[in-house]
């Protein structure tokens, strides 16, 4: 089978590459860095609606989309949407237009469990649950959803949306890299008896999982949400990264009231949010539709994720 991966040297598409080639498939991928066509590597910039992508579909059966512009801490942009919406919404449609056009039958999207919203009360979200984002980065995700279905629902072309929760693994980015640092100084911290469930995602789980769509013909025409079945808490993960790092984790009480006050007060609730509350997803469609099991529990990804932090600071 012949794939094409775009964001084939970010987090997530590294690891896909690699997997996908284990396999046996034949695979291409695209990059902003430099281009190297031995290696099935190819160039094309910032991606656009204006983005040409039929050269490289030649041949294809299927598209992975991982790229887009993801969650950016100082956006200077000055409409963020728009500029979420160009890169997550009018390229991915460019794309799945030329893909169609190619003949290529089955577009996988890599979307986002932010589509869902940023947190639970009690009922974890599932592929029922009703769309509800609160972000700029999930609101252009959701619009993407939305078009690739409407365009594509009489297609020869399938169109498979997996919205995974927040991924765990080496040289994770965004708010895993954040909570590494954080951990890493062993200053104490306070989530001493915080019993919030937040949903995460093994890497090497994302990666089996969409390389299960990729040959498994009841995944066509789908929507997956991906969590791993185990939804630590903040204290959880720390301690776990901590073990990791080979440190002890200093965990002390703090009223959470008090907290929440001053971050409110900062402007910076979301913050509070993440590592307070809940957000915990029901997966149980992709394990029992696709006959699938993850390969990886995600405490050992916890720890293998800190390991391979505090080794690369030595």
């Amino acid at each position: 089978m012949k794939v094409l991966v775009t964001g084939g040297t970010g987090f997530l598409g590294t690891a896909l590459v690699k997997s996908l080639r284990t396999a046996g498939h034949q695979v291409i991928f695209t990059t902003r860095r430099e281009e190297n066509i031995e290696q099935g590597m190819y160039n094309l910039g910032d991606i656009s609606a204006q983005t040409n992508w039929t050269t490289l579909l030649q041949g294809c059966d299927t598209v992975i989309h991982t790229a887009g512009r993801a969650h950016i801490l100082k956006d200077d942009a000055e409409d963020a949407l728009t500029e979420f919406r160009r890169v997550n919404h009018d390229a991915t449609m460019k794309l799945a237009n030329d893909a169609a056009n190619c003949g290529v039958k089955h577009f996988i999207f890599v979307s986002s469990i932010g589509v869902n919203g940023n947190s639970t009360s009690g009922i974890p979200f599932s592929e029922s649950t009703p769309a509800r984002p609160t972000s700029d980065y999930a609101i252009s995700k959701l619009e993407a959803e939305e078009s690739l279905l409407k365009a594509f629902s009489v297609s020869n072309m399938a169109i498979t949306i997996v919205r995974p929760a927040l991924i765990c693994g080496p040289n994770a980015p965004g708010n895993i890299q954040r909570l590494l640092k954080l951990v890493s100084k062993n200053l104490p911290l306070p989530f001493k008896s915080v019993k919030n469930k937040r949903a995460l995602v093994s890497l090497d789980n994302v990666v089996s999982f969409i390389s299960e769509c990729t040959t498994n013909e009841k995944s066509k025409n789908e929507l997956y949400l991906l969590a791993d079945q185990e939804h630590p808490s903040t204290e959880e993960m720390i301690t776990a990264f901590s073990a990791g790092m080979g440190m002890t984790a200093r965990i002390v009480y703090f009223p959470q009231a008090l907290l929440k006050i001053f971050l409110s007060a900062m402007r910076k609730k979301s913050i509070y949010d993440q590592l307070y509350g809940d957000l915990e997803v029901d997966s149980t469609k992709s394990r029992e539709q696709l006959e699938w099991t993850p390969p990886v529990t995600l405490q050992e990804t916890m720890v293998k994720t800190a390991k391979n932090f505090i080794e690369g600071k030595k």
